[in-house]
C-alpha cells in the first residue's frame, strides 16, 4: 500500500510538473508574439518603398529600368536611408501610407552600397527611426525582426536569429564587420530597418544568401557613420593605416598578423606583431578593416603590437583612403574558394525593364 501511494504521488507531481512547463512555454510564446507585433506598430511608419528609373537605348528601343526595395526614414526632415540606386537615375520616389512622395539623392556610399535620400514633401506624418554609433553587442542566439516590403506586397515583419559576425564571403571582403543572420530575404527585401527584441535598431538589411535562407546584416554602427557623412557632404571620409599584413603560424598553433610591409608609418616595422588597434584586438584581417572603417582621417590611433617579445604602444595617423574600393591591397590572407560561393550573394534589389512603345 504505501508502495502504490508514493507512485501516486510521483505520477501526479510528475503530471503537474509537465503541466506547469507547458504552460509556461506556451506563455513565453505569447510573450514573444505579442512582443514581435508590438514593435511591428511600433515602427511600421518608418519604412517606405523606395522606386527609382532611368531611361536608355537598348538596341535602337528606349527600354526604362526600374528597381525597388525597401528603406526607412533616418531623420524628422524625412531623409531616407536605403540600398543604392540605379545611377543616374531619372527619378526616384518613396511609397508610403499608400501615397507618392518624389525624392533627391543627397550622396551615396559606393563602399557599402547605400545611398540617402530626401523627399521633396515631407508626408504629414511619419515616424523615424533613431540611432547613433553606439556599438551595441548583437550576440549570436539573438533575435531579430526586420520590417520590409517585398515585392508589391504590403509591409510585414520577418524574423530570424543573429548567426555570426563575418569579415568574408567567398573571396570578397567586407569593409566592415556583418552580421550573418537567418532573415530570409526576398526581391525588395534588401535596404529594410532590422530591431532586436528591445526595440534597438540592429541595422540594415544588405545582401540576401537565397541558398542558404539567409542574409548580411550591416549593422547600426556603420549606418550611423554612413547617414552622418551623407547628411553633412553627400559622401563618407574614410581613413587608410597604409599597411600591408600577412598571417604567420605561431608556436600555439595559432596564427600572428605581422606587418609585412609598414608603407610611410615609419615607426613600424616588418615583423611587428599586431596585437590591438585602439580598442580592438586584432586576430584576423577582417579585424583590420573592420578598424579602419572607423578610423577618421588626420586622426591618430594606437597601435599595440610586438617586437622582440615586447609590447610596444605606437601612434599612427590615419590618412584618407584615396578611392573606395570594395576590395582594398590592405592584406593577404587566406581564403576558401567555393563552387560559385559568389554568385549566390544578392545585393541588389528588384531591378526590371519595361519597354516604351
Amino acid at each position: 500500500m504505501q508502495i502504490c501511494s508514493w507512485a501516486k504521488t510521483f505520477f501526479f507531481a510528475l503530471f503537474f510538473s509537465k503541466l506547469f512547463v507547458f504552460a509556461n512555454g506556451a506563455d513565453d510564446y505569447l510573450s514573444t508574439q505579442l512582443r514581435v507585433q508590438e514593435l511591428f506598430a511600433k515602427f511600421e511608419s518608418s519604412v517606405v518603398r523606395v522606386k527609382a528609373t532611368r531611361e536608355q537605348e537598348v538596341k535602337g528601343k528606349t527600354k526604362r529600368l526600374l528597381k525597388m526595395g525597401s528603406g526607412f526614414f533616418a531623420s524628422k526632415n524625412g531623409h531616407v536611408l536605403t540600398t543604392g540606386l540605379l545611377p543616374n537615375a531619372d527619378r526616384v520616389w518613396i511609397e508610403y501610407n499608400k501615397e507618392y512622395y518624389l525624392a533627391e539623392t543627397l550622396g551615396s556610399d559606393s563602399l557599402c552600397n547605400l545611398s540617402l535620400l530626401k523627399t521633396f514633401k515631407k508626408p504629414e506624418s511619419f515616424n523615424f527611426i533613431s540611432f547613433s554609433a553606439n556599438d551595441n553587442p548583437v550576440l549570436p542566439g539573438s533575435f531579430l525582426l526586420g520590417l520590409t516590403f517585398a515585392l508589391e506586397f504590403q509591409i510585414s515583419p520577418t524574423i530570424g536569429i543573429m548567426q555570426s559576425s563575418e569579415s568574408t564571403f567567398g573571396r570578397n571582403l567586407f569593409p566592415t564587420k556583418m552580421f550573418r543572420t537567418s532573415l530570409a530575404l526576398g526581391p525588395g527585401e534588401v535596404g529594410a530597418p532590422v530591431f532586436d527584441l528591445n526595440g534597438n535598431f540592429v541595422g540594415i538589411t544588405h545582401a540576401a544568401l537565397p541558398d542558404l535562407r539567409s542574409s548580411f546584416i550591416l549593422p547600426a554602427k556603420a549606418c550611423s557613420r554612413i547617414r552622418d557623412g551623407l547628411i553633412l557632404s553627400g559622401s563618407v571620409d574614410y581613413g587608410w593605416f597604409g599597411i600591408t599584413v600577412t598571417r604567420k603560424l605561431n608556436t600555439q598553433n595559432g596564427f600572428n598578423i605581422e606587418i609585412k610591409s609598414p608603407g610611410n608609418n615609419a615607426k613600424l616595422k616588418v615583423g611587428d606583431i599586431l596585437v590591438k588597434i585602439g580598442n580592438k584586438s586584432i586576430f584576423d584581417t577582417g579585424d583590420i578593416l573592420d578598424s579602419t572603417f572607423y578610423a577618421r582621417p588626420g586622426t591618430f590611433v594606437e597601435f599595440l603590437v610586438m617586437r622582440n617579445g615586447k609590447e610596444l604602444t605606437i601612434p599612427i595617423r590615419v590618412a584618407p583612403r584615396s578611392s573606395q574600393t570594395k576590395e582594398p591591397d590592405l592584406a593577404e590572407s587566406s581564403t576558401t574558394e567555393g563552387n560559385d560561393i559568389n554568385s549566390s550573394l544578392k545585393t541588389n534589389n528588384i531591378t526590371g525593364s519595361l519597354d516604351n512603345n
